[in-house]
């Protein structure tokens, strides 16, 4: 009589527990999935401002406030050529983000941003951005992971906004 020869059961489980071990130690080396989750907050935000934007925009065409330097009525958000000013008081709060201009110690909100004063504004999640090196632009450029609002030109052409996701996998 032939005798069938195979694996036991135990040896089957035992493999399958090895494998199982190998496959949560070694996944993360393959998937970085903080740092895809982190990009998706970012092209997130860029989709917000520019709703945000346009939604202001309306709303100072329709009260006729497309001049260089204004302020809506409804909500009050400063506008340049009808879009949100690139300040705290423009594009942060036509957007409502729960968000705190950049500081030497941690913030407390989700969004930190450094306005430069001229026609840009840098906004990051304040998770990524930890202790800043410095309260300039470069405490937010410097982790690579932000979105850059600009200031428009003319009631014709929407700001400029531009996502930098070299720093987000970090």
């Amino acid at each position: 009589m032939k005798r069938n020869q195979g694996f036991t059961l135990i040896e089957l489980i035992i493999v399958i527990v090895i494998l199982g071990i190998l496959a949560v130690t070694a996944a993360p080396r393959f998937f970085n999935f903080a740092g895809d989750a982190r990009v998706s907050v970012v092209n997130g935000l860029k989709g917000a401002i520019q709703g945000g934007a346009q939604t202001v925009y309306a709303k100072a065409a329709i009260e006729g406030r497309l001049g260089a330097s204004d302020t809506t009525e409804a909500g009050a958000v400063d506008v340049i050529h009808g879009y949100p000013a690139a300040t705290a008081n423009g594009i942060i709060k036509a957007v409502t983000l729960d968000a705190s201009a950049l500081v030497a110690t941690a913030a407390t909100t989700d969004w930190v941003y450094f306005a430069d004063g001229a026609d840009d504004i840098y906004i990051a999640q304040s998770s990524v951005i930890g202790t800043p090196t410095a309260v300039t632009a470069v405490g937010i450029t410097g982790k690579g992971c932000y979105v850059q609002y600009t200031n428009t030109d003319d009631a014709n052409t929407p700001p400029a906004i531009a996502v930098f996701t070299s720093g987000c996998d970090d």
